[in-house]
């Protein structure tokens, strides 16, 4: 009984109105049909899209009970005619397909069809063709539609015996699985494996029903520790080992037995009386499966995850990798193993891994592919190693096997230099290492010696791989950053000037020296020693390309690293170049004065990120010498300033929170606050303050920026009385009433919880009583 007035129910079956069947009869041609409904499309369209208007509500109401009484005529019609033609492959086919169509997305459908004995209908079709396998699978679909997975589950249970209704069944359940994954764990688990594990012993010679198997097995038990568990009760593992091994030519089904196994090493299930014979089936799939990628890839996923490094090594060495494309998959395997925590994979295994990565150069030595990921394994291990917290005994014996790393990345920078991937993979790996060693390491000796060292005459191997990649920008950044940890910085600035005018030698060597000066607390005396030849050297280089915005954000970023450290070798760095690199940064902004950064293009981004770190610069080198605020605004420049903070602030969405354009803001006024006085942040608030909750996070933490500031410098430091609103930019804050400005934009953006948290802290340095929340 659904709905009284319009739909009965006779001895489980639709009763239509007299009505109703009167027009059923009425001469309607297939064309006039057709443009019915198409019109009843397009007046439910019509209506629903204007369903608050009231006549379009009323004709919905008035359309219920017909469509109800239609909708129900259709399902009895096809379901008796289904009814009455059970031996009719045909009839039951498209009456399967028209009652799928009809309760898709319609719970009240799914109940018309479960009234009219619907399922009985679709079983009764399923009996009569045990053999079409088509049939099958649309009728248990249906099935799942109107009764859930564990329907299905049930079926399959009942079809396992014959090969189509097992197929059909897998093949249903396994696409409904997928498209509803979070109902599967409602599903007994238990129950769920065996008949899927007993439904796969029923065939053991059928190609498809192991492998649909096989791959919802591997789905179910990575996801849900009880059916590993229940998977290795029920006799899983003797059973899958057996048919990976009968089936070893087949291709998925060594793809999806892998990614079981794999899988099943998550925990839960193993059982080591099986991982000899496991181990075996893998290599073996190893060997005849070398030219499946995706094959190989699961096998040495689950050959690490079962048996840790040592599986993966023993292999490598012995040869049983033929081809470039196995190593490669062996190697990416390697590079995944978590040293230290896998098995075979503690420091004292790692000569054999060594050992085994250089034989696998030595047997492919000209393929580039294999020598990256070998590179990068060789620069693991020996990083690790040096790296370990095993006795200093037992760190002296395991030192070799480094030296072997380190030999054969540098064979490979000699013998292949002008091989620019390889170089830089070697690059990356000896950078790594150096990184890892400790203070009067021989093994950072070893490598300093090796690229720098030599007979004395012509070039060091550095100096010329460099010379001949000069227009490698990749490449130049690793051999700057290998430089720079090796050396120190006194080679990089020889690169620069030697190279002038090469931007590729320009853009990595700014890049390396603001790592090395920005990354680094306590600098090398050399280092320090050029700081001010590193600051003309960026300063030169900004000069040379001024319309560069991609080098003119990095110097920036450099020159901001570099003048942190001015303090450390007091009188090295004069005003005048400080100055010089204020002005720089100024005419950087230029470049993008005015340019909009609010689109999603790369133009906008470079614009905001050279605003962004060309301010940073700016409040970097005022911090340092607080004096140059005056200077910049004396000579003008306080315009561009100000434009940059305009753009920025424009560009971000009313009412909404821009992390990357909040930083750059705060910068912003920062900067400003150093040129024209920290009341600038105040005018900043009154102009965006109430619809933009951005530029209110920006100047919060400006405020606190200079508030904190303030409390570790000296009055004394700066006795110039033009300066005392620098000096104490606090007292200058509350003069201006910057407080009562941050409550008025406290109550508009009451909502956002990590805005108010930030102006109460700043309402906290500057005065005023913020409400309660």
């Amino acid at each position: 009984h659904f709905d009284s007035s319009h739909v009965w129910l006779r001895g489980g079956r639709i009763a239509l109105p007299s009505y109703g069947r009167a027009m059923a009869g009425a001469g309607v041609s297939d064309e006039e049909l057709q443009s019915m409904i198409k019109s009843l499309t397009a007046v439910h369209w019509t209506c629903w899209k204007s369903h608050s208007d009231p006549t379009a509500a009323r004709a919905l109401g008035r359309m219920r009970g017909p469509l109800t009484e239609l909708m129900g005529y259709i399902v009895t019609s096809v379901l008796e005619e289904m009814r009455g033609n059970p031996g009719d492959p045909q009839v039951q086919a498209m009456g399967v397909n028209m009652l799928r169509a009809m309760i898709k997305d319609s719970e009240a459908l799914k109940r018309i069809v479960l009234a009219g004995g619907g399922v009985e209908v679709l079983v009764l079709g399923v009996q009569q063709h045990p053999t079409d396998e088509n049939l099958l699978t649309a009728a248990l679909e249906a099935i799942d539609q109107l009764h859930g997975l564990a329907s299905l589950l049930q079926a399959l249970d009942h079809l396992k015996a014959s090969p189509p209704g097992a197929r059909a069944g897998l093949w249903a359940f396994a696409r409904a699985a997928k498209d509803r994954w979070a109902e599967v764990g409602a599903l007994p688990h238990r129950e769920t494996v065996r008949v899927i594990l007993s439904t796969a012993h029923a065939h053991q010679d059928d190609y498809r029903v192991l492998s649909t198997a096989l791959e919802l097995l591997a789905d179910l038990v990575r996801a849900i520790v009880d059916m590993r568990c229940a998977f290795s009760d029920l006799g899983g593992w003797p059973w899958l080992l057996q048919v990976m091994e009968a089936n070893a030519h087949h291709v998925r089904i060594q793809l999806y037995g892998c990614k079981l196994l794999s899988a099943l090493s998550w925990g839960g299930c193993l059982v080591e009386a099986h991982m000899s014979e496991t181990v075996t089936v893998l290599e073996r799939c190893f060997v005849q499966h070398e030219a499946e990628e995706c094959v190989l890839h699961w096998a040495f996923w689950a050959v690490q995850q079962l048996n840790g490094a040592r599986a993966l090594v023993n292999p490598m060495r012995n040869g049983c990798f033929k081809t470039a494309s196995a190593m490669v998959a062996a190697l990416k395997s390697l590079s995944a193993v978590k040293l230290g925590e896998s098995d075979g994979a503690c420091a004292e295994d790692m000569p054999a891994v060594v050992d085994a990565v250089v034989h696998a150069m030595d047997m492919f030595s000209e393929r580039h592919d294999v020598l990256y990921e070998a590179m990068a394994v060789l620069g693991h291990v020996a990083a690790f190693v040096l790296g370990s917290s095993v006795c200093a005994s037992v760190r002296q014996q395991l030192l070799p096997c480094v030296e072997v790393a380190v030999k054969a990345l540098l064979h490979v920078m000699v013998t292949r230099s002008s091989d620019a991937c390889s170089v830089q993979s070697a690059c990356m790996a000896l950078a790594g290492i150096i990184e890892s060693c400790p203070e009067a390491s021989p093994v950072q000796a070893c490598i300093r010696a090796a690229l720098l060292g030599g007979s004395g005459e012509g070039e060091h191997l550095l100096a010329k791989i460099i010379a001949a990649h000069v227009s490698n920008d990749s490449l130049q950044m690793a051999l700057m950053w290998l430089n720079g940890i090796v050396v120190g910085v006194g080679p990089i600035l020889q690169q620069m000037a030697q190279h002038s005018a090469s931007h590729a030698v320009q853009l990595p060597a700014i890049r390396t020296l603001a790592l090395l000066y920005g990354e680094r607390i306590e600098l090398e005396a050399a280092d320090l020693a050029s700081l001010p030849a590193a600051l003309q050297s960026v300063l030169a280089a900004m000069r040379r390309f001024p319309e560069n915005i991609v080098l003119q954000q990095h110097a920036c970023y450099s020159l901001c690293a570099m003048t942190e450290h001015v303090a450390d070798v007091p009188g090295s760095v004069s005003d005048e170049a400080l100055s010089q690199c204020a002005v720089a940064a100024v005419e950087a902004l230029r470049l993008v004065r005015g340019r909009c950064d609010g689109r999603q293009d790369s133009a906008s981004y470079n614009a905001l990120y050279l605003r962004k770190e060309g301010t940073r610069c700016i409040v970097a080198v005022c911090a340092m010498r607080p004096s140059l605020g005056r200077w910049l605004r004396e000579s003008g420049l306080q315009d561009v300033l100000a434009d940059a903070l305009r753009s920025t602030a424009d560009s971000v969405w009313d009412g909404r929170r821009d992390p990357e354009a909040e930083e750059t803001l705060r910068l912003e006024l920062l900067a400003l606050s150093y040129v024209l006085g920290p009341p600038a942040i105040l005018e900043a608030l009154r102009r965006w303050g109430v619809v933009k909750p951005a530029v209110v996070r920006a100047a919060a933490d400006a405020v606190v920026d200079l508030a904190r500031g303030a409390m570790n410098r000296k009055l004394s430091d700066t006795p110039d009385p033009e300066m005392v609103a620098f000096a104490a930019p606090v007292q200058a804050l509350i003069a201006a009433g910057c407080g009562a400005e941050f409550l008025a934009v406290m109550q508009v953006h009451a909502a956002d919880e990590d805005l108010q948290s930030r102006i109460h802290l700043a309402v906290g340095f500057v005065g005023g009583c913020p409400p309660q929340l």
